[in-house]
């Protein structure tokens, strides 16, 4: 085992209740969870459920869309994913989550003026970072894929963001799926951007559970050794039955151990 929190997001579960998710989360032998960040939710009980299932909140996973996007030339969707963000700081406080995963964007497009979109995005992180107590939750710039998201994708591309937001409340992540389709050298991103990484999600290759996939857990895993990683890792695979939550902690449990 290691010190390191392992998770599971609470969207890949497809269980809308957080509660019953976080059952099946534990039911599968985790010690962690990442609700998915709705404001409407029950914090307080949330809080109790995972207290009594031994479960952390090792982070929080916002949703996005269309009409939350932190880089939009139109002010509304900007100022909707600001507002979503800042109730999202106050849900993750209230759970104790750490980290609160932020992905600018989730639009896919190619002529697009890129010093302007990183210039909204930022101005809009910057807002909510402002707001964040003291002690309260990093936000951490999530890169995606090119088939996902055309602005943020690969973990340089998060620093320059963050660079730009200016703000120490924010760091970045890295996701392992998304990282073997952008990054040249996966563990060598790891290792060169590992003073400011606040969170890492895990999904093999294909997306499916770690071990199931070509993608070198090992090496990806000792990077984040070497260079004193601290956050927490988070299962982000599909599809999530009990046989893949288990199969895949297993896994990674397994590759920790050697590492």
């Amino acid at each position: 085992m290691t010190a390191w929190p392992v998770a599971v997001s609470q969207w890949v579960t497809r269980e809308p209740d957080p509660v019953r998710a976080a059952e099946r989360v534990a039911a599968a032998g985790y010690g962690a969870f990442e609700p998915a960040a709705d404001p409407a939710i029950d914090a307080a009980a949330l809080a109790r459920a995972l207290d009594a299932l031994g479960l952390l909140a090792s982070s929080l996973c916002a949703v996005y869309s269309l009409e939350r996007d932190c880089a939009a030339e139109a002010p509304g969707p900007r100022r909707a994913a600001r507002d979503y963000l800042a109730s999202c700081v106050e849900l993750a406080d209230a759970l104790g989550s750490p980290v609160l995963v932020v992905v600018p964007t989730y639009r896919v497009e190619w002529d697009v003026d890129r010093a302007a979109e990183l210039a909204r995005a930022a101005e809009t992180i910057r807002a909510v970072a402002e707001r964040v107590p003291a002690g309260g939750p990093l936000l951490a710039i999530e890169p995606l894929n090119r088939y996902e998201t055309h602005l943020v994708r690969t973990v340089a591309d998060a620093q320059e963001l963050r660079a730009l937001v200016g703000h120490p409340q924010v760091a970045v992540m890295a996701d392992l799926f998304h990282m073997q389709i952008e990054e040249d050298d996966p563990p060598a991103t790891l290792r060169r951007h590992a003073a400011t990484l606040a969170h890492v999600h895990l999904a093999d290759s294909q997306r499916r559970a770690p071990g199931t996939g070509h993608l070198d857990f090992g090496a990806a895993l000792g990077a984040l050794r070497d260079s004193g990683y601290g956050g927490a890792l988070a299962m982000e695979f599909l599809p999530a039955d009990e046989a893949a939550l288990r199969a895949g902690r297993a896994h990674v449990e397994e590759v920790l151990a050697r590492c």
